[in-house]
């Protein structure tokens, strides 16, 4: 018969004391705490002064261990609050509640300030006597920049608004009194006995004033709408080079004024579905802004046409728009010249740029190797259906 294998021998090793386990335990917390990089976690002695440092507190302060151990806390606070005893105080109210939380200013070493969470815990023994402090220090600085930019930003949205409700209740008030002028300025003109010269001069050029305040406030009622995205379309077919046409026509006074020649071609089938009101306003925008800021130079206007899109471009020979601002002059009240050499409230493109979009189309200024400014638009044959924009 085979015999039975030996057993295994099995060594045995005595347990741990409670010592030993004590110490153990211990020593890997002093490991966790001094691996933590997120917090300064260190010691102080009754005095306030410091004991330990770890790995969080060297990141957080910028001293190593050998510089700051036997150095007093009262270091990382600003001169305003070492004049006021801030340190002293923290540590009295620790010794006095068991524990003090603070948030305010500390200073690293190269003398720059951070926004700290600081918690201090009173040490004692079972007598109650006081062994020294246990303090934790957070960096909150980045978050303390992204409060003060939410609360930045919700001022500067609420200046917005502001902003956006007061063009609106005063252009709405302008309007009706404006138009009353008009009505009677064009009812002296219309007058059958007529006006003697010199005051018809003047009646006129009331006229002129007053129809430019009219456009302006038109403009801040449409930025209002925009806004408040309450600007409708009403579509209609038609055709976009009557309208271009009509509009140049209407301007012909103003150009010779401008000392520019307006010159138009179409080019292809232009008709489509649009609102003609609103797609007349941008060639006017546009039209005007030629004959404003490149007054005494040609300004041409052409519209094209394929199976999709009609395409109008107003280019003039004035002094152009860099590159680095053609995408910024299309915002509100932007302009591509200081106002003290033109007029006006840099709201002409970005009305322009709504309308067309509202169309489901697209504007933009092209490239240019020669002198003067070139702007594009681009629209559907068939534009959204109308509603708010």
């Amino acid at each position: 018969m085979t015999s039975p294998p030996p057993h295994p021998q099995v060594r045995s090793f005595p347990a741990p004391t409670e010592e030993a386990r004590t110490r153990s335990v211990e020593e890997r917390f002093r490991a966790l705490v001094a691996s933590v990089k997120d917090y300064a976690i260190f010691m102080l002695d009754p005095t306030g002064r410091i004991e330990t440092w770890n790995k969080g507190a060297e990141h957080t302060k910028g001293y190593s261990a050998e510089e700051i151990i036997g150095e007093h806390i009262s270091r990382f606070y600003t001169p305003e609050d070492l004049a006021r005893g801030r340190p002293a105080a923290l540590l009295a109210r620790a010794v006095h509640d068991g524990r003090v939380e603070d948030e305010g200013w500390r200073v690293r070493k190269d003398g720059s300030r951070f926004w700290a969470d600081v918690v201090i815990t009173a040490l004692v023994d079972d007598s109650g006597r006081l062994l020294g402090f246990a303090k934790v220090t957070r960096d909150l600085t980045e978050r303390l920049r992204a409060q003060q930019e939410q609360v930045r930003l919700a001022h500067a949205e609420e200046a917005v608004r502001l902003r956006d409700e007061f063009l609106s209740i005063a252009a709405h008030e302008l309007r009706t009194p404006l138009s009353a002028v008009q009505l009677q300025l064009q009812s002296l003109l219309e007058k059958p006995e007529g006006l003697e010269p010199r005051a018809r001069l003047k009646v006129e050029r009331a006229c002129r004033s007053g129809d430019r305040l009219v456009r302006l406030v038109d403009t801040l009622l449409d930025v209002s709408r925009i806004a408040t995205g309450s600007l409708t379309l009403t579509p209609s077919t038609f055709d976009l080079t009557d309208a271009v046409r009509e509009v140049v026509d209407r301007f012909g006074e103003h150009a010779v004024q401008a000392q520019s020649t307006v010159s138009f071609r179409s080019e292809g089938p232009t008709s489509g579905s649009w609102d003609r009101l609103r797609i007349e306003q941008v060639v006017t925008n546009l039209l005007t802004n030629s004959l404003k800021y490149a007054a005494g130079t040609p300004v041409e206007l052409v519209v094209r046409g394929d199976e999709k899109d009609a395409v109008l471009t107003v280019s003039d020979r004035g002094p152009g728009i860099p590159a680095s601002e053609q995408d910024r002059i299309f915002g509100r009240f932007e302009r591509a010249v200081p106002i003290r050499n033109f007029g006006g409230l840099g709201l002409g493109l970005y009305v322009a740029r709504q309308i067309v979009e509202a169309h489901g189309g697209e504007i933009s200024m092209a490239p240019r190797q020669s002198a003067g400014a070139e702007f594009v638009v681009r629209l559907p044959r068939h534009a959204p259906s109308g509603g708010p924009r």
